[in-house]
């Protein structure tokens, strides 16, 4: 299957979010309480560092492709669980949550070689601290490497990432730490943009060292946060500024060289995302129109 083809059917699905709601994180938040506030608000990164392996980590956390199987197929990414390194407290799927902000890692919806036909969700820990610990998961993993792998591989029926991938995800995992932990803050698409720019600059460091597969990989994760914003804008009103977005991420299709990912790319992108921000308080970043819209029948 050609991911990077498949990723600009998964633009065009998201954009259009899944029938009868708004949008695709609404899948998997628990509708109790104010669901605007909760899709409006990010809950505070906990990075003390970072560099180019690390935005790699990164980007790939947030990007559904590296799980693959079902959850890539929902839309679901390490990041939705651990909504920035931390514990979604709201994480709700019925294919996978008993109560709020638990998960079944043993869930054959999501894996075939570590379901085992009970449901038996346990709560979603905060990364933030990960790498001190000295056992990971419910299998008691001696180090963090192994952990991730089989989460990725047998947990999510994810594909095997590449050396570089691999390392990143583990140098973003490494790099969260209590001390660094921000306050929670809304999300804005100021700071839905910030993240495609962070992806593609990740995307463009490892496409000059010609990584293709690594590239790929983080090709697929600045469509995907792409999708995220073109779902937050609503049709009609924001017709011809999805239809380029679209356009800027069917760019990155087949993308290999680091140009691809380039300042003329960010530049365009940077225009299309500033004639959305003259009305952003008419897109669902906005928690008063996207609670209209989640009110409405």
């Amino acid at each position: 299957m050609n991911m990077l083809r498949a990723a600009l059917g998964l633009f065009l699905a998201a954009a259009v979010a899944p029938q009868n709601m708004v949008l695709r994180e609404a899948a998997w938040t628990a509708p109790d309480g104010d669901l605007a506030i909760a899709l409006t608000t990010a809950p505070g990164e906990c990075l003390a560092r970072t560099d180019t392996l690390i935005e790699t980590g990164r980007a790939l956390f947030r990007s559904p492709y590296l799980l693959g199987g079902p959850a890539a197929r929902a839309g679901l990414s390490c990041d939705a669980c651990h909504s920035e390194g931390r514990a979604n407290a709201r994480f709700l799927l019925p294919e996978l949550s008993g109560a709020a902000g638990t998960a079944d890692v043993t869930a054959e919806w999501a894996s075939k070689t570590r379901g085992d036909g009970v449901h038996n969700p346990v709560v979603i820990p905060d990364l933030a601290g990960v790498a001190g610990k000295t056992a990971f998961g419910g299998r008691r993993d001696p180090t963090l490497d192994i952990f991730v792998r089989g989460v990725i591989v047998e947990e999510f029926q994810g594909h095997e990432p590449s050396a570089r991938a691999f390392a990143g995800v583990l140098a973003y995992l490494r790099a969260l730490e209590p001390a660094a932990c921000v306050a929670p803050a809304r999300l804005t698409l100021a700071r839905a943009a910030d993240d495609v720019r962070r992806a593609a600059a990740a995307a463009e460091a490892s496409a000059a060292l010609g990584d293709d597969a690594t590239t790929r990989a983080l090709a697929l994760a600045v469509q995907d946060r792409m999708a995220r914003i073109a779902e937050r804008l609503p049709s009609p009103l924001f017709d011809a500024e999805r239809r380029q977005l679209q356009m800027l991420s069917r760019e990155l299709s087949d993308a290999r060289t680091a140009s691809a990912f380039g300042p003329a790319w960010i530049a365009r992108f940077d225009a299309s995302i500033a004639r959305v921000a003259r009305r952003e308080r008419r897109t669902y970043f906005n928690a008063k129109t996207l609670r209209k819209a989640l009110e409405t029948p």
